[in-house]
């Protein structure tokens, strides 16, 4: 949901923490001596987890530092690479008995709460408290804060948040920030641009809310669509090459990799570049994506919620309550919703009982959390199998089967599939196991298209061509002039910064703290290209964009998905094992084919609800620890 902009989100909380005036530890002052190059300057231990892309940058930053912003600040850093263990055992150098091994420590947001998740906000320092006081924000030779919290990603910030007495994370308005995004891995849609020039797709790349003016000053006509077929004769610009489509129509192909396609485009795409249905495909498959991620989040599903009125978390893969869009502002059961929101569990269950209370008029069904799990598990299955009782497979994915002796990245730089989501963090590996030209674009999403309908089993209508006497535009469609248009979203991996609890040097800490977390600090990680900006100035800029050295030539999506990439599912819960049981059945018989999602869920809904005697039962106390904010 967005209530209000993250901007004033932040002003918001900063203010309540300033008023409160609240510390989870006391801090100290900053001063003392340090040795050698230090001078006068307080000297912070500093351990950071790098890689082989990114040991030599972290050096750059550290030496940038204490020759620059660490004079202005009066800190000097002395960093150890070589010590952090972002893994849940980093806990074991935070508590107050063990004192003065470092000051600044790189912690993962798989692990930061979960296992000792009522107690691990003693382990940390309270940075919401620091960032309200005035006194301790840094600023450059120039005058300016070194870091706004309000310039890093929402989504790579909020994960950071926790509150101890009700174990809610990822909740800014009731939470306490203990760690700032160090670096961001997420998830993309990675393809063989060889595989897409040599079937005469053209690629273009604009920005939606760049593409307007585009078309305008260059005299095009280019849909706000990541793929699109257009006739000739309504070609969105010159020079543009043809081909057939599936049905045998000469057309014009475009590829945007700066616009995400939705599930009609993605399927038709894949099609193409899939043998069984293109005998001239160069790929034996079209697509490869292990994660479900992008086809539930962008309609409000999950695969787990809390349930507000049964006090416990629920197993929601295969929810059937109507989703909805919401098209103009409304407040349902207390809670106020924006143009432009999806509605989240425990909305979907009012509107579905309450029905008669509720401004309808403000809300646009679009599909279930089950029927996008459907649209997913589709992907691998053959045409000839049955996914559920409603619905056959895609097979334009290749099954789990399939690549069981090798990896995904094998199989995408093997050639055989030609579109694969993966993470930024495996991008370096990908460029470097092909000789093929490899590019990125966003990842798809739910978006609907005027006279083309949501199911992602629909025809991809021809911009130019008449159905039933109406010309097809490829405009997006709107309801109470709300373009209904999900954002591209997908998981990301995540690292962060903290000060443990027992750091003596809490203050000088903060400061090198946020300059870590600076535009220019992240630039120097950035060179690397071993993790993605956090920083939104960076990551969303034209300078990151067109970086030398980057592994791919569509940088901008790169960007795009690192600001809007969320946490997994792998995190939700304290304990993980109320995943284990049922993904095996999912991975393995329901995306083999084997087994329908019928059979799938008359199995696990029951036992992972509670409602028969089962070991891994969400009731469980173990299970209450972590409350995502995002499952409400």
């Amino acid at each position: 949901m967005k209530q209000r902009t993250w901007k004033q989100r932040v002003a918001k909380v900063l203010t309540v923490a300033m008023l409160l005036g609240t510390m989870a530890t006391a801090l100290t002052a900053c001063g003392g001596s340090g040795s050698g190059d230090a001078g006068d300057r307080t000297v912070v231990k500093f351990w950071a987890s790098v890689n082989q892309y990114t040991t030599a940058s972290m050096n750059e930053l550290v030496t940038k530092y204490n020759e620059g912003q660490g004079k202005i600040d009066g800190v000097f850093v002395q960093a150890d690479l070589t010590k952090t263990d972002v893994s849940s055992n980093h806990y074991s150098i935070c508590p107050e008995n063990v004192k003065n091994q470092t000051d600044i420590l790189s912690v993962s947001d798989r692990y930061i709460f979960a296992g000792a998740s009522y107690a691990s906000g003693s382990y940390y320092t309270d940075l919401s408290a620091m960032f309200a006081d005035e006194s301790l924000r840094t600023k450059n030779e120039d005058g300016e804060y070194v870091l706004n919290l309000e310039d890093l990603s929402e989504a790579a910030v909020e994960r950071f948040y926790f509150n101890r007495e009700t174990g809610e994370a990822g909740n800014m308005e009731t939470g306490t920030l203990y760690a700032l995004p160090q670096g961001s891995s997420p998830t993309m849609l990675i393809y063989n641009e060889d595989y897409f020039t040599g079937a005469n797709i053209n690629i273009v790349s604009i920005k939606e809310e760049e593409l307007a003016d585009y078309n305008k000053k260059n005299g095009t006509s280019y849909a706000p669509r990541g793929y699109c077929e257009y006739t000739v004769d309504a070609t969105p610009d010159k020079d543009l090459k043809t081909s057939k489509n599936l049905a045998g129509e000469e057309v014009v192909k475009v590829f945007n990799n700066l616009i995400p396609m939705n599930y009609i485009e993605l399927n038709t795409l894949s099609k193409n570049f899939t043998q069984s249905y293109n005998s001239e495909a160069k790929s034996v498959y079209g697509v490869l994506n292990e994660w479900w991620f992008s086809h539930g989040w962008p309609v409000g599903g999950n695969c787990v919620a809390w349930d507000a009125e049964a006090e416990q978390h629920v197993f929601t893969l295969g929810e059937t309550n109507p989703n909805y869009y919401v098209t103009k502002d409304i407040t349902i059961d207390g809670t106020e919703y924006k143009a432009g929101d999806v509605l989240g569990y425990n909305a979907r269950k009012y509107v579905a009982a309450n029905a008669g209370n509720v401004d309808m008029s403000a809300l646009y069904e679009i599909p279930t959390q089950y029927e996008q799990f459907r649209e997913f598990c589709a992907l691998s299955q053959k045409t000839d199998a049955k996914v559920d009782g409603a619905m056959n497979g895609y097979g334009i994915s290749p099954d789990p089967n399939s690549f069981s002796n090798s990896s995904k990245m094998k199989y995408f730089t093997s050639g055989q599939v030609a579109m694969l989501v993966e993470a930024y963090s495996n991008l370096n590996t990908i460029v470097k196991s092909t000789k093929a030209k490899i590019n990125v674009a966003p990842l798809y999403t739910f978006r609907e298209f005027e006279g083309e309908g949501q199911e992602g089993s629909n025809e991809l209508k021809v911009v130019g061509k008449a159905y039933d006497g109406v010309t097809f535009t490829g405009e997006l469609k709107k309801v109470n002039d709300t373009a209904i248009a999900s954002e591209s979203v997908g998981s990301s991996d995540n690292l962060g910064y903290a000060i443990p609890a027992n750091s003596t040097k809490k203050e000088a800490a903060f400061k090198f703290l946020q300059y870590l977390c600076s535009e220019e600090a992240q630039a120097i990680m950035a060179k690397a290209n071993g993790e993605t900006p956090t920083n939104k100035n960076l990551a969303l800029s034209k300078e990151y964009a067109e970086q030398e050295g980057r592994l791919v030539d569509n940088y901008a999506a790169v960007g795009m998905m690192s600001s809007t990439c969320q946490i997994g599912d792998w995190s939700y819960l304290g304990d993980k094992e109320w995943i284990t049981d049922w993904s095996v059945d999912l991975n393995g018989d329901v995306r083999n084919g084997v087994m329908s999602l019928d059979d799938f869920f008359a199995k696990w809904n029951p036992r992972v609800n509670g409602t028969e005697d089962y070991k891994k039962n969400l009731t469980q106390s173990k299970y209450m620890t972590i409350k995502w904010k995002g499952l409400q």
